[in-house]
C-alpha cells in the first residue's frame, strides 16, 4: 500500500514564498515599462489613448486597484499594514469623483466650480504613475516569511513588566493628553475653543481659529500634541488592559476633533492606533479590520454634514439626518450612503486638475521650492524667534496657490493632494520619485516595525509620521516635516532627560536622620 504524505505548514509556507518571490521578479519586469510609459504621457501632458471620459475612468480606477492588489498579496501584507493604509487613502482621494462619474455621468461635478475636462483627462495618467511608482518600488524588496506577523507582547500568565525607558515615555503620553484636556477645558470655560463651535459650528470655530481668538498652543495640542499622546500610549501598551484603556483614552479625542468639525485628525489617528495596537499584540483579524474601515467610512460624510449645525443643535434626529445625508445645506443631501461616500472624498481631485491645467503650460514647475519652504514648521519657536530678527518668510503653500486658482476670494478650500505636490515640483520625474520612495520606504518599515516592536521609543515616532503622512495625502509635506522634528523630541529626548533625571536623583546618597539615644 502506498503512504501518502501530506506536505507539513513549512513546506506550505516555503512553496507560498517562493512563489510569490517568483511572482515579484516578474511584476518588476512589467512595472518599469508600464511605468516609463506612464510618465511619457504625463510629461508630455497627454489623457490616456482612450477613446472617452467613462473608458479613462474604468481604467484608472482598475488599474490603481490592481495595483493595491498585487502589492498586498506579494508581501502578504495584513489590512492594517502602513502600505495598505497609505494606499487606501491615496486611493479614495484620488478615484473617488472617477469612480462617482461611473455612477453619476456628469451630474459627478455638479459641485465643481470649475470642471476642465481636458485637465480632468490629463490627470488620471498623473494617478496611474502613482500607483505604478508605488508597485515599483514596493517589488524592488525580496519578499520575506513572515512580514506582518507582529511579535508577541503577552504570554500566558503575567505579562512582561515595562522597562524603565517604556514607563517613562508612557508617562509623556499620559502628561500630553492630561494637559492638553485641562488646556481645552479651561480655554472653552473661558469663552474660547469649544465655546464656538458651541454656538456657530464648524464655521465659527475655524473663524476664531484663524482670526487667532483661539490661543495659539490650545490649538496645537488639538491638532497634534493630543492624537500624537494616543500614539505614544498605543506603542506603550503591553498588555491587554493598556491596550483597552488606549480605545477608552480615544473616545473623547475623537468626540472632540468631531464637534469641531475635523475629520482628518480623528480618522487618520483611528486608523494608526488600529494598527499600532495590532503591532503591540492585539488580535485583529479581517472582520475587526473591515469594521475599523466602514467605521470610517460611515463618519466621513456624517462629519461633514454635522459641520453644518452648532453643538448646541445636535440632537439624535439631527446625528441621525447626518448619518443619512439629510441635511438640506449639505453636498450630500439626498445622496446614498456610497454615493454620498464617495461625494464627500471627490473635492481635492480638483487640485490635481488645476495643477495640470496651469503647470507648466502657464507656470513653471516649482522644482522643489514648496518642500523647502515647508521645512519652516520644523523650527522651534519661529513666531518668536523670527520677528526677535527681523526676518519674514513669505510662504505661499501649494494648498493657497491652488487656492487662488479653483475659488478666488475665499479663506478656505479643498485642501491639496500629495501627488499634485509632487506633480507640481518636478512633473513626472517628481510623482516616480515620490512613490517610488513610498513603495519601497513603507513596505520596509512595516517589515521593520513587525520586528522590533519591543522598542516603544521608535514605534511611537513611526506612528506618529505615519499619522502625518496620511494627512500628506490631501495636504502638503509640512505635516510631515513638523512631525519628524517635534515628534523626535517627544518621545527620543524629553524620556532620555526624564529618564537621566530620575536616574541622578536615585543615585543620591539619602541623608542620614535624626539620631535617637535611648535612656535606661
Amino acid at each position: 500500500m502506498a503512504t501518502t504524505f501530506l506536505p507539513s505548514r513549512a513546506d506550505r509556507r516555503r512553496k507560498d514564498l517562493a512563489y510569490r518571490e517568483q511572482l515579484r521578479i516578474v511584476l518588476l519586469f512589467l512595472a518599469v515599462p508600464a511605468t516609463l510609459g506612464l510618465a511619457l504621457l504625463v510629461a508630455n501632458g497627454e489623457p490616456l489613448p482612450l477613446p472617452d471620459l467613462r473608458i479613462s475612468a474604468l481604467t484608472t480606477v482598475v488599474f490603481c486597484l490592481v495595483a493595491i492588489a498585487l502589492v498586498l498579496y506579494v508581501h502578504k501584507l495584513h489590512l492594517l499594514s502602513f502600505p495598505s493604509l497609505f494606499l487606501a487613502v491615496t486611493f479614495l482621494f484620488t478615484c473617488s469623483p472617477l469612480i462617482l462619474y461611473l455612477l453619476q455621468g456628469e451630474r459627478a461635478f455638479r459641485l465643481w466650480e470649475v470642471v476642465d475636462y481636458p485637465a480632468v483627462l490629463a490627470a488620471m495618467p498623473v494617478i496611474m504613475l502613482a500607483f505604478s511608482s508605488f508597485l515599483l518600488g514596493a517589488v524592488l524588496i525580496h519578499v520575506r516569511l513572515p512580514a506582518d506577523a507582529p511579535a508577541a507582547t503577552e504570554e500566558e500568565g503575567r505579562p512582561p513588566s515595562p522597562s524603565a525607558t517604556t514607563r517613562v515615555l508612557r508617562g509623556v503620553g499620559f502628561g500630553l493628553y492630561g494637559v492638553g484636556f485641562l488646556f481645552v477645558a479651561y480655554s472653552t470655560i473661558s469663552g474660547g475653543t469649544l465655546s464656538y463651535a458651541l454656538s456657530g459650528g464648524y464655521a465659527a470655530y475655524h473663524e476664531a481659529k484663524r482670526s487667532g481668538a483661539i490661543v495659539g498652543f490650545v490649538g496645537v495640542f488639538m491638532a497634534h500634541l493630543l492624537p500624537w499622546s494616543l500614539l505614544i500610549l498605543t506603542a506603550t501598551a503591553r498588555d491587554r488592559r493598556s491596550r483597552a484603556l488606549v480605545l477608552v483614552l480615544a473616545a473623547p479625542f475623537v468626540l472632540v476633533m468631531l464637534a469641531v468639525g475635523d475629520r482628518g485628525g480623528p480618522i487618520a489617528t483611528m486608523a494608526i492606533v488600529a494598527s499600532g495596537l495590532y503591532l503591540v499584540g492585539a488580535r485583529i483579524g479581517l472582520g475587526k479590520s473591515l469594521a475599523v474601515g466602514l467605521l470610517i467610512a460611515f463618519l466621513i460624510p456624517t462629519i461633514l454634514n454635522l459641520r453644518q449645525l452648532p453643538i448646541s443643535e445636535w440632537t439624535g434626529t439631527a446625528i441621525g439626518s447626518a448619518a443619512t445625508n439629510q441635511v438640506d445645506v449639505t453636498n450630500t443631501y439626498g445622496e446614498g450612503p456610497i454615493t454620498g461616500f464617495f461625494t464627500s472624498m471627490s473635492s481635492p481631485y480638483q487640485t490635481l486638475m488645476a495643477t495640470v491645467a496651469q503647470v507648466p503650460q502657464h507656470e513653471d514647475y516649482h522644482h522643489g521650492s514648496d518642500y523647502l519652504s515647508s521645512m519652516v514648521v520644523a523650527i522651534p519657536f519661529r513666531s518668536v524667534l523670527f520677528p526677535f530678527f527681523g526676518a519674514e518668510v513669505n510662504r505661499l503653500p501649494p494648498s493657497q496657490w491652488v487656492l487662488l486658482l479653483l475659488h478666488p476670494g475665499r479663506n478656505a478650500g479643498p485642501g491639496y493632494l500629495q501627488v499634485a505636490e509632487g506633480y507640481l515640483q518636478f512633473g513626472a520625474v517628481g510623482v516616480i520619485g515620490l512613490y517610488l520612495l513610498f513603495g519601497w520606504l513603507l513596505i520596509r518599515l512595516w517589515g521593520a516595525m513587525t520586528r522590533r516592536v519591543h522598542d516603544p521609543r521608535v514605534l511611537a515616532f513611526t506612528l506618529i509620521v505615519m499619522m502625518e503622512t496620511l494627512l500628506w495625502v490631501r495636504n502638503s509635506s509640512s505635516s510631515v516635516v513638523r512631525a519628524i522634528a517635534w515628534g523626535a523630541v517627544l518621545v527620543f529626548v524629553v524620556p532620555a532627560v526624564l529618564t537621566v533625571r530620575r536616574w541622578r536623583r536615585s543615585e543620591q546618597p539619602t541623608p542620614p536622620g535624626p539620631i535617637t539615644v535611648l535612656h535606661r
